[in-house]
């Protein structure tokens, strides 16, 4: 039976036929032997193959029962990578009519193509918090931000094909957009923020200050646009939430003009939500981490003051009752320079970041260190106590060392010295130093000369601006955690200042 035939004993006056053709992607009568004895123009347009899978479908169902007047079934089927389903009735005629059903063939590609999409969406978010304390308690912070770095990376990658991307956290004290994870996309120039201001500061500040995605399908209708990636054609920027608190930003970019779109702005929003809750996951661990040993560095002290001052007294007294015997007084002087060692020792290792452990251990009187001797090295760390010491280390195994506590200061001090033809041979910096971050002062010092090795620092592993993960990515030699031991820091300077080292190695 043709398109242009009626369905049997159907009517078919006034609109009835209009109805039939607007019905899903098409509508048939079939009977048990899977013939169609009728079917609309949307059913007669598809291809071969979704007609034979049609009809088998009904045949299939009134095979298998339909004895249940007017309750639909549904069966499914695929063609290609094309997806349908059919909603099969019986088909109602007089006495004595044999089995017939009416299907209704409805594509449902997009919908079960959306519903994958988010179900790879869950099952990446879910594996962004699914860092418990056995994944997590053997790592650092920077291997930590690696491993969620990976899954990002990867997730990106499969489900929106995109190979260029940036992720800010704001800081929300300054407003900045501090860049944590990057791909693709050429980092802003040294010194130059973005902020969370709707002016100047791209479509990455207008979202994070309206909180609002905003999709590009063709930049170069966008006056907004801040120049990312080379040839860029389209971005989709959204923001990171928790509990409607904007706390970040994730963009997209890529060289094709209409890469993205709404159903992809919907997709990144949701995948923003676990990003942002991971993300904020490991900060509060860092930050606990960091004020647990505060706490308990503050704590040793003064349980150690009691029993010290005790041992004090009481040698004091011993002084009194052993009066002039030499040989006593020289063992009593002994044990007071030992309980000064155990002072200063306890001093050095609660003050944290502000110290180096071991000097007392350095064997200083090896004289200059054969690959430390006479190269150049520049030291930035705001807190004048650690500064001073590493200096005084790297200068007594004869590196010629400078010093500087401000980012901006250490920046001009490597530029300088590259454009006078006598760069630094290694940079060592702290990761929070005013004025600029770690990552600020390792891609200063790579630039003005690629060859300079960089070792950064972090208290307790904390890095707000996430430098050390950025650095790694591009070459940083190693980070080492305060305090740290000094015989470690000669070591690792050492291994940075030699050529067939490897680069990039952790120090513990």
């Amino acid at each position: 039976m043709t398109s242009s035939d009626a369905p049997p004993e159907a009517a078919t006056t006034g609109d009835v036929p209009q109805l039939i053709e607007a019905i899903a992607d098409g509508v048939g009568v079939v009977e048990a032997s899977g013939e169609i004895l009728w079917m609309n123009n949307r059913l007669a347009a598809q291809p071969p193959e979704v007609m034979a899978r049609f009809s088998d479908a009904c045949r299939d169902q009134m095979r298998d029962g339909m004895a249940v007047p007017r309750r639909a079934h549904t069966r499914r089927f695929s063609v290609a990578s094309r997806r349908f389903e059919v909603i099969i009735s019986p088909f109602v005629g007089g006495p004595g009519a044999t089995l017939r059903a009416v299907g209704v063939l409805c594509e449902t590609t997009a919908r079960e193509r959306l519903a994958d999409r988010v179900r790879a969406i869950d099952t990446a978010g879910a594996s962004l918090l699914a860092l418990d304390a056995r994944i997590l308690n053997p790592l650092n912070v920077a291997e930590r931000l690696k491993l969620l770095e990976g899954r990002i990376t990867q997730a990106l990658k499969s489900i929106f094909g995109s190979d260029h991307f940036e992720l800010r956290l704001l800081n929300r004290e300054s407003g900045q957009l501090e860049l944590v994870i990057g791909h693709g996309i050429e980092p802003l120039r040294i010194g130059t923020n973005l902020f969370a201001r709707p002016e100047g500061n791209g479509l990455t500040g207008v979202v994070a200050s309206s909180g609002e995605s905003i999709l590009t399908p063709d930049i170069s209708n966008e006056p907004r646009y801040m120049t990312g990636l080379t040839n860029a054609k389209s971005s989709l920027v959204v923001a990171l939430k928790l509990d409607e608190r904007v706390v970040g930003t994730l963009n997209l970019e890529s060289t094709s003009a209409s890469k993205f779109d709404d159903e992809d702005r919907l997709l990144l929003e949701l995948y923003g939500r676990y990003t942002a809750m991971a993300l904020t996951i490991l900060d509060m661990l860092i930050v606990e981490r960091y004020t647990t040993n505060q706490r308990v560095s503050g704590s040793l002290r003064e349980e150690m003051a009691v029993p010290v001052h005790a041992v004090r007294n009481g040698l004091s007294r011993l002084r009194l009752r052993l009066g002039d015997d030499a040989d006593a007084a020289s063992i009593l002087t002994e044990i007071e320079r030992s309980l000064e060692s155990v002072e200063e020792r306890v001093r050095n290792c609660t003050s944290g970041p502000r110290s180096v452990l071991g000097l007392d251990r350095l064997d200083r009187e090896r004289g200059k260190d054969t690959v430390i001797s006479g190269r150049r090295v520049l030291v930035a760390d705001d807190e004048a106590p650690i500064r001073e010491t590493i200096q005084s280390v790297l200068g007594d195994a004869g590196a010629l060392v400078e010093g500087f506590g401000s980012g901006v200061a250490a920046i001009e001090a490597i530029q300088k010295a590259a454009a006078a033809s006598r760069p630094f041979e290694l940079v060592l910096s702290d990761v929070r130093i005013p004025d600029r971050n770690g990552y600020e002062i390792f891609r200063a010092a790579k630039d003005a000369s690629p060859a300079t090795a960089v070792i950064l620092m972090t208290g307790f592993g904390y890095d707000p601006n996430h430098s050390i993960v950025r650095s790694s990515q591009e070459g940083l030699s190693c980070f080492l955690f305060k305090p740290f031991q000094a015989t470690q820091l000669v070591e690792e300077v050492r291994k940075a200042l030699s050529p067939e080292t490897d680069a990039g190695l952790p120090a513990g």
